[in-house]
Formats: C-alpha cells, sequence, structure tokens
C-alpha cells in the first residue's frame, strides 16, 4: 500500500481540535457540578400525571394538603418530654409568628405535629378527653405502643420537597445541635426521609466505587493493549465522553436521580470498549503498512461496525422511552445521547492523538494474533463449526426453557428493598416501626353531599370504615376525624371513640323508649357535633369542596413491614375490603364514594409500570434493531435470525430470574434494552470480518474461523473491560445499582456466549446461507 503524501485531515487539524476541546472543559465540569447539585428522587414524580391514581392523589393533596411527613424520634423521646428537647425541636422547626424569619432552616417546612401537642389538644377545651382516653386514640400514630414514645409529624415546604436532601440535613442539625440530641440516638423515618436516603446512597455508592470501576477498566485495557500511550488515548476519549454526557442533564434541565446515577460510568465503560476495538484496528493497520496513516486507515475499517454498534446501542437505550416511569425515561434519553456524543470523541479526538503522538511500530496486546493463543482459539472455532448441530440445539434449547421463566418475573419499587438491612435508614425504620407503629401511609377518602344536619351519622360511617381498613392484615392504627371528636363514652374503639351507646344512650332510652329515644339521643349527639365542626375542619381530616356541594372525610392508615409487602395484593385486599364495607352498610353508604389513594397505591402503580415498560421496552428495541440488521444485512431472513444470539442474553437472564422468583427493581429494569444494543456491536463485529472473508474467497466454514480469530480476542476484552467496570458496584449498598452492576456483567457475559458460541453455530447450520451475499449476474 503507498503512503499517502500529504498530511490527513486529522493531522493538519489536531492542535485546533484539541484547543477547543480543553476550552469546553471548564463548562463540562460546570454541567457535572451542576447535575449532581440536582438530585430529586421523589417517588411520587416518578410516574406520569395522566393517570388516575396520579390524579386521585393530586386531587386528595389539593384537598387535605400534603400527606407525606418526616417522622421524627429519638431513645427517650416521651410524651413528659424530659428536658423539653421536643417541644424545642418543634419550634426551631416551625417557628411562631414572632420567631419567623430569623432561621433559615425552617424554610424547608411548613408544620409540625407532636404527639404532646395533640395529647394537651384533646385533653383540654372544648374536647376535655381523659388522659388515657387520649392517649388509647393516639397509639400507633403520635404515641407508642407503651403509652410512653412519641414524636414529631414535619411537613415539609414546596421548597423542601423539591430539596428534600437538604431538609434532612436541617432536621438533623436541628435535633443534633439545637436539642442536644445524640445523633446515635435520633431515628428519622417516613416517605421525605427515604426519597432523600436514596438521594444520599446513590450518589455515594457512584462516588465510592467509580474510581474502582475507572481503575479496573483502566487495567483491563492496558491488559489488553499492553500500551501506556494507547491505554491514556483511550481513557480520555472515555473519561470525556462520561463528562460531556453528565453534563448535558444540567444544561437541558434534567435533575440527577437513582437511574441517572449511572448515566456517568454507563458512558465511560462502553466508549472505553468501542475505543479498545478502533486500537485494535489501528494496531492491525500499523502491521500491515507501517505508522504513516495508520490512523485514518484505522477510522475507516473501524467505522461502520462501530458507528452501527453505537446507533443499535442508542436505540436500546431510546426504547426506554416507552417506560412511564420517569426515572428510567430520563436515563433512555441521556444514555442514548451520551453514547452518540462520544462517536465525536472516538472518530475526531482518538485520530487525532494517533496522529499527533503516533507508534514506531505496531504495540503487543494480549491475545494478538499468532501464537499458542492463535493456535488456541483456531481450535475452539473449529469444533464449533464441526460440531455445531449440538452446540446449535443446546444453545436453543437453554434460550427457550431457561428463557420461559420470563413470564414469572416480579417487580418491585419499595423503597425498602433499595437499602441494605444494615443501613442506618432500615434501622431507623425497624425501630419506629417496633417503637411507635407502622411508617408507611395510605389514605381512604369517602365524599358525601354536603349535609350538616348528618354529621353524626357520617362520624359513626367514618369511624366504622376505619374499623374496617384496620382490620386487613399488615394496616396499623387509623386516624380520622373521629379521633378529634367529644368524648360519648370512655370506652375506645378501633379508629376513634364509639358514639352513642354508652350511659347516654341507654338513659333515652329507658325514658323515650328505643324508637324516640335513639331519635332524641341522635339529634342531641349530632348538635353538639356540628357546635365542633369548624373544630373538625381545622384537623385535616375533615373539609368541604369550595362550592360547598360536596364534603370529604379522610381516614390516614399505615403499613406494616414496607419491605416485605406486596403492593398488588394488599391493594387489593384493601379495596376489596371497603367493597364489602359499602355492601354491609347498604343505605347509609349509598351516596358515598369511597377511593384509596396515597403513597401505597401509587407505589403500586408504580411496579405495574416497571413490568409493563420492561416489555415494552424490550419488544421496540427487538423491532428497531431488527429493522437496522435487516436493512444493514439486506435480508429478511438474515436480520431476524441474527437477533436470536442478541436476545438470548436477555432472556436467559431475565428467566432464570422469574424462574428463581429474583425481584426486577428499578435498576434491573434497564438493563435488558441497554443489553440487546450492546450485544449486536460484537454481533455487528463478527458479521463484519465473516462478509469481508467471504469476499476474499474464503468458504462459509473458513470465514466462520476466519473472523472468529479477528473478533474473539477484543470481544473478550471489550466485555471484561465493560463487564468488570460495572461488576464492581455489586458490592455497593444501594441495591438498585448494584443490581444493575450485577446483572450488566450477567448480561455481557452472555452476549459474549452468543456471539462466539450461537453465532457461529448458527451460521455454520444451513441456516447461515441466509448470510452470504447473493452474487450479481454476470459475476
Amino acid at each position: 500500500m503507498s503512503q499517502p503524501t500529504h498530511p490527513s485531515f486529522y493531522a493538519r487539524y489536531a492542535w485546533p481540535l484539541m484547543a477547543v476541546l480543553v476550552a469546553l472543559i471548564p463548562l463540562t465540569i460546570q454541567g457535572v457540578v451542576g447535575t449532581f447539585q440536582s438530585a430529586n428522587n421523589n417517588v411520587a414524580q416518578w410516574l406520569p400525571q395522566n393517570s388516575k391514581e396520579v390524579a386521585r392523589y393530586d386531587r386528595f393533596r389539593g384537598r387535605f394538603g400534603a400527606d407525606d411527613f418526616a417522622l421524627v424520634s429519638w431513645d427517650g423521646c416521651t410524651l413528659d418530654d424530659p428536658n423539653g428537647k421536643l417541644e424545642l425541636f418543634a419550634r426551631k422547626v416551625a417557628p411562631p409568628p414572632e420567631l419567623a424569619g430569623k432561621d433559615d432552616r425552617a424554610r424547608w417546612f411548613t408544620s409540625v405535629v407532636t404527639g404532646p401537642r395533640v395529647l394537651k389538644m384533646l385533653t383540654e377545651e372544648p374536647l376535655n378527653l381523659s388522659r388515657k382516653e387520649a392517649i388509647e386514640r393516639l397509639q400507633g400514630t403520635l404515641v407508642g405502643l407503651d403509652g410512653k414514645m412519641t414524636c414529631a409529624l414535619v411537613t415539609l415546604s414546596t421548597e423542601g420537597n423539591d430539596k428534600q436532601t437538604a431538609a434532612l440535613d436541617a432536621l438533623q442539625a436541628i435535633a443534633v445541635d439545637d436539642c442536644a440530641v445524640r445523633k446515635q440516638d435520633l431515628r428519622l423515618g417516613g416517605n421525605p426521609i427515604a426519597n432523600a436516603a436514596i438521594d444520599i446512597e446513590s450518589e455515594k455508592a457512584v462516588r465510592q466505587w467509580i474510581i474502582f470501576s475507572w481503575a479496573i477498566t483502566l487495567g483491563m485495557a492496558w491488559w489488553s493493549l499492553r500500551s501506556w500511550k494507547l491505554m491514556s488515548m483511550i481513557f480520555v476519549v472515555a473519561g470525556y465522553s462520561s463528562l460531556m454526557a453528565t453534563a448535558l442533564i444540567h444544561y437541558t434541565g434534567g435533575t440527577m436521580n437513582l437511574v441517572l446515577v449511572v448515566v456517568p460510568v454507563l458512558i465511560y465503560v462502553l466508549p472505553l470498549s468501542a475505543a479498545v476495538h478502533l486500537a485494535n484496528y489501528y494496531r492491525d493497520a500499523i502491521r500491515e503498512a507501517g505508522s504513516a496513516g495508520a490512523p485514518v486507515r484505522a477510522m475507516l475499517a473501524g467505522w461502520t461496525p462501530c458507528a452501527l454498534s453505537a446507533v443499535t446501542t442508542a436505540l436500546g437505550l431510546v426504547s426506554l422511552c416507552v417506560s412511564n416511569i420517569v426515572p428510567v425515561k430520563m436515563f433512555g434519553v441521556y444514555s442514548a445521547l451520551g453514547i452518540l456524543l462520544s462517536l465525536p470523541m472516538l472518530f475526531g479526538l482518538l485520530p487525532v492523538m494517533m496522529e499527533t503522538w503516533p507508534f514506531s511500530a505496531s504495540p503487543s496486546a494480549a491475545g494478538s494474533s499468532g501464537g499458542a493463543t492463535d493456535r488456541w482459539l483456531r481450535r475452539l472455532a473449529g469444533g464449533i463449526v464441526r460440531r455445531h448441530r449440538p452446540t446449535l440445539a443446546i444453545c436453543l434449547a437453554v434460550l427457550t426453557l431457561v428463557g420461559a421463566g420470563v413470564v414469572y418475573i416480579d417487580t418491585t419499587v419499595a423503597p425498602g428493598r433499595f437499602f441494605s438491612p444494615k443501613s442506618r435508614w432500615m434501622l431507623d425504620g425497624a425501630w419506629l416501626q417496633e417503637q411507635l407503629g407502622a411508617v408507611v401511609p395510605f389514605e381512604v377518602e369517602i365524599r358525601f353531599d354536603r349535609d350538616p344536619s348528618k354529621i353524626y351519622d357520617r362520624m359513626e360511617l367514618v369511624r366504622r370504615a376505619a374499623a374496617a381498613v384496620g382490620d386487613v392484615e399488615q394496616v396499623g392504627e387509623t386516624i380520622s376525624a373521629a379521633t378529634f371528636c367529644p368524648s360519648f363514652q370512655p370506652r375506645r374503639s378501633q379508629g376513634g371513640p364509639q358514639l352513642g351507646n354508652g350511659g347516654t344512650g341507654r338513659a333515652f332510652l329507658k325514658v323515650f323508649g328505643a324508637g324516640d329515644g335513639e331519635l332524641i339521643k341522635r339529634n342531641i349527639l349530632n348538635k353538639r357535633l356540628q357546635r365542633h365542626r369548624r373544630r373538625f375542619l381545622e384537623t385535616d381530616y375533615f373539609t368541604e369542596d369550595k362550592n360547598g356541594k360536596y364534603e370529604y372525610w379522610r381516614i390516614s392508615a399505615r403499613v406494616r413491614g414496607s419491605k416485605e409487602i406486596d403492593y398488588g395484593r394488599f391493594t387489593s385486599n384493601i379495596e376489596d375490603r371497603l367493597d364489602r364495607f359499602r355492601q354491609a352498610e347498604g343505605e347509609s353508604a349509598k351516596n358515598a364514594d369511597v377511593t384509596l389513594t396515597g403513597m401505597v397505591p401509587l407505589v403500586f402503580l408504580a411496579q405495574r409500570e416497571l413490568f409493563d415498560g420492561l416489555v415494552r421496552s424490550f419488544c421496540l428495541a427487538f423491532a428497531m434493531i431488527a429493522v437496522v440488521m435487516v436493512l444493514l444485512l439486506r435480508s429478511v431472513s438474515a436480520g431476524l435470525l441474527v437477533m436470536i444470539p442478541n436476545v438470548f442474553p436477555a432472556m436467559v437472564t431475565f428467566g432464570t430470574m422469574g424462574w428463581t422468583n429474583s425481584p426486577v427493581d428499578v435498576g434491573a429494569m434497564m438493563t435488558a434494552s441497554v443489553a440487546l444494543g450492546i450485544a449486536v456491536d460484537d454481533t455487528l463485529h463478527y458479521l463484519t470480518w465473516f462478509r469481508r472473508a467471504l469476499d476474499g474467497g474464503h468458504s462459509r466454514r473458513a470465514a466462520i474461523i476466519e473472523a472468529f480469530l479477528r473478533c474473539a480476542p477484543a470481544m473478550t476484552q471489550t466485555t471484561l473491560i465493560a463487564g468488570l467496570g460495572l461488576l464492581v458496584f455489586c458490592f455497593c449498598s444501594f441495591q438498585p445499582i448494584a443490581q444493575f452492576g450485577l446483572l450488566m456483567f450477567i448480561l455481557l457475559t452472555a452476549a459474549l456466549v452468543g456471539d462466539l458460541v450461537l453465532l457461529p453455530a448458527m451460521l455454520a447450520s444451513r441456516l447461515g446461507k441466509c448470510f452470504q451475499r447473493r452474487k450479481k449476474k454476470g459475476e
């Protein structure tokens, strides 16, 4: 091959191109910092706003205000409030009007409710409950099961909900610094705390393990290429690609979440793997015709497979946009854009550095052609070709039998599964549940036509509805407007006091008889409750619409064991219990509209959407990539057949999860479509060399072996680089990222089996004839 007589494009514009990239570094770094400062993991905001469950929840919040609260307590936090710590904490979190604005930390919160404050309200005018009855009404909510332990329920402001990690820091600072609560004694729970914990743990997982990931991938890159110079070039390309993809989130108005935290890692290991492929092309170009012009020849040889690989990977990622889980959708968009942004780095920056700091001879590399490795690979490929029938049969049997397990896949987005059982958040949750009762909230809303004269009947109906909800397994205590009504008898009942069947009711019956006595009793109790109607409106458990047409009654309940609960079955049990309650009530509940809302139905909706999104995104990725393969191979049959080794890793991996009842969380859900796109990368490289060998006059079986010799080392290297770089995250304590890292390693390993075992066996069979180019007439 003749040497080029003029400098290449890369040689002419090397320094200007590098100067532009260097100039962009400050903006890129600024974008990365802005991205990580914008974390938001509010589970309620993950769901599509047009769903009926979200719309119902938004209407509920519009009527009653926020139902999310941060639950704060500590060892020794009791109703007697020794040293006044709890009251001091409450005044710091929500200062009285005369102190408002003096403590900037209070802007994160709107209100605070404590056990002692509510107990005082219940035992003073006008309710005048006995202390014993008041404590019984509050047990399991604001008062512990021992009748002594208590807590504070803090409602976050709009700003606090947007920046829940800052709100968590403020709560901790107030309790520890201002109220002298020991940090190890402080206990925090509730949805805002769980959301803030997701922010903290997800970012900490990436921060702690990304250095190990970089070290492993760089070490594997050096082992593959045996050149510090090439390794440094590849690191610059991969690192810059990762930074650009991360900065893009900030500059397009996105916010970081528990899924997007893996974007910097993914858009580091994938471009690094592609750069290793191009480095191998560069090494081959030097070996064949010298270093002069080698970068140009390497880019020409690697352009088609590497660009198509990036496109198919991006298609696999874009398919995630069909998911209705917002973080998954965002991950698909930003990861796909990151992959496409890496192309200018791969085909611009990498060859520029190769031209600027060239090699005078081909650098040695692990797995290079020749020697013992070459002979071993030739024997392996020959064995697969000779025994292609049993090999193909075994692979297809595994694909079919193991893959059938996908129908048993179970999904989960329960925050309790995101953390290690030994994490502070799980230990705090267990302590709070043991001392104070269940902590995961859900709400029941009952709507009536407005009629103040029926307040007694409706209060009784709400009480019975609360009792019915409380009878469901895993439901803790309930709280409703009945909790704050005057006492008509000293006896306690589930969900609030039972009205009108005590001494007062019996006296009426003796004097007036059953019929008249009941009517008079009802009228007196109605009037007494009407006098307290305004107080009920102030409790956030009873309200009216602006038009005065409807009145709404709220029952708040909590769920025990948020990690183990089957949200689908639990939601179904609650709805079934409410339906049976309405039927049993008959005429009194005829005009009552009873609905279930709150975080529990939203979590169930998110789990359902997670599964639906997994199926839809994988099918869409399959369809889009199959179309690309059909167009590329110019054959419908070849395009569809080549998808078999590409679906092999996802079907086997997720089928195994289905058979073993391993739940798929939000981190695992993304891997199927990502793995499908990545698996096509190696398939394209293999088919490129296979067809080149056929065009060079090799027989089909010889072409399979030649392609195997060309691709197997690079495929193994890139699989180890990407797989081990992601596998390291399986050791982190944040489970979605841990599962993402582990599954990506398993999927990439299975993809290697698909491309180096199943694909060659398929090409060697009669099916391989579909991949041979048809000869044109006259050839």
